[in-house]
């Protein structure tokens, strides 16, 4: 039988993993591996299973749901209820009948959950280092989804261990708050577990670091995030790149900037149409072969200054629908990144970037204006610094790291997130006709149902 989990690892563990699988339900017990039967040995096997849950299938996390959502990104691009629809995103009305973008979302990080679940249990009190690492990128998997899912629907049912109880799988949810309480628990327990940085392909020690100070900046713990922020950028295991910046996102990239990523593949032959380059490219001739519908926001295209290396994901070209020039975003594209030779795609779940901004916003949001981590980003990135006496007082400067974040991390799933912090969303959702119940997106109808105790989010 452990010949047979080894063959069949991913769907075994799906199966096997009760606690939070696709469908918060039952296992099926004749696939599932007796957790006896497993050896120390077998934990790395089951843990890239865990790793490979995480990206779910089309579309990769909330890069586009909530991209679109947002004032970044903008979608002509059509659908049905019943799956991902663009416009409906656009108009920040998402459908709770929408299976296929919110309902693989969901299924996609209870599936990691569990199978996180299932080897932090199996690993219990580690005895060796190589335990304690394994046991660190577990909690980090199980922290990063759950944080996810907070992002995203607020409350969700909160499940930290195995558990084959229908009763108790099939519960109310929890609150945002005890959901990210948890996430971070998880992180501050699985940094002192956790090696520094060897790839982006598993969780670190600054990967932990690094998703913990995101949390806690989105918290309001702006001491503890800029602490975390200065403890990534000082390890010295990820920089800047300097004199380029498409090359950061292809697959085994010589940039040094990604502290963690998600790798897919191999791709089928038609590599230039998988997933987000579709999304995001421009319609053919364009290498992409998108569709074309889904666009960049012209002001914020026209911020960056004329050398500044991130213009580089920018291509401006007609838009069959509108008979206009638009703005495409590029940073998924063979069109500027790789051949069809490379057969893995990447998706960013973190830059090192990302640590330079959250010191510089930390200390602004403690009334500190330092400019130091936000001008070496900028020199990095070929665009003018500025002086500390350029901006008024702290609240000019954070006005200004905001434009920063969406020059810097457009297209990575961080923009709706930044919205909520800065005290734009509201304004935002009430130019679309909206109101704030639609902070958050809906669980699906088909969750409902196969949890009668989870209460849909108000509003829908």
């Amino acid at each position: 039988m452990l010949l047979n989990y080894k063959k069949y690892l991913f769907v075994a563990c799906v199966a096997a993993l009760a606690s939070c699988g696709k469908y918060l339900d039952r296992p099926t017990p004749d696939q599932a591996i007796g957790k006896d039967q497993l050896t120390d040995n077998d934990i790395a096997l089951l843990l890239k299973g865990t790793y490979m849950s995480m990206s779910g299938s089309w579309p990769p996390q909330s890069y586009p749901m909530t991209d679109i959502y947002s004032d970044d990104i903008i979608s002509l691009q059509g659908g049905n209820p019943a799956q991902f629809n663009p416009q409906a995103y656009e108009a920040c009305n998402p459908s709770s009948a929408d299976g296929f973008g919110i309902g693989r979302l969901y299924i996609a990080a209870y599936t990691a959950i569990g199978n996180a679940n299932f080897v932090i249990g199996k690993i219990g009190a580690p005895a060796t280092p190589a335990m304690r690492q394994l046991l660190g990128e577990a909690l980090v998997i199980r922290a990063h989804s759950y944080n996810q899912l907070a992002e995203v629907f607020g409350g969700v049912v909160l499940i930290a261990s195995v558990e084959t109880d229908i009763d108790q799988i099939r519960k109310p949810k929890s609150t945002e708050t005890e959901v990210l309480d948890q996430v971070e628990k998880d992180l501050e327990a699985a940094i002192p577990l956790l090696g520094d940085f060897k790839s982006p392909k598993a969780a670190s020690k600054q990967a932990a670091q690094l998703l913990l100070a995101r949390v806690s900046l989105q918290r309001g713990k702006h001491a503890r995030a800029k602490e975390l922020a200065e403890a990534v950028i000082g390890s010295g295991k990820r920089s800047l790149s300097a004199g380029t910046f498409s090359p950061i996102f292809r697959y085994n990239s010589p940039a040094s900037e990604m502290v963690w990523q998600m790798s897919d593949g191999p791709m089928p032959s038609a590599y230039e149409r998988y997933g987000l380059f579709s999304f995001y490219s421009p319609a053919p001739p364009f290498l992409g072969n998108g569709t074309g519908l889904t666009s960049m926001d012209d002001v914020l295209a026209d911020s960056y200054e004329p050398g500044d290396t991130r213009r580089e994901i920018i291509r401006k070209a007609k838009q069959n629908a509108t008979g206009r020039d638009v703005n495409y975003m590029l940073k998924y594209s063979t069109d500027t990144l790789q051949s069809a030779a490379a057969v893995y795609v990447i998706y960013p779940l973190m830059r090192i970037s990302e640590a330079y901004l959250i010191s510089a916003e930390a200390g602004a949001r403690q009334n500190v204006v330092d400019v130091t981590r936000y001008n070496q980003l900028r020199t990095a990135r070929n665009a003018s610094p500025k002086n500390a006496g350029d901006f008024a007082n702290a609240t000019a400067f954070l006005a200004e790291l905001e434009k920063e974040r969406r020059r810097e991390l457009v297209g990575e799933g961080r923009r709706w997130m930044d919205m909520k912090r800065f005290g734009k969303a509201e304004a935002f959702l009430t130019s679309k006709g909206r109101n704030a119940t639609r902070l958050w997106f809906p669980f699906t109808d088909a969750e409902l149902l196969r949890n009668p105790k989870l209460k849909q989010n108000e509003g829908y």
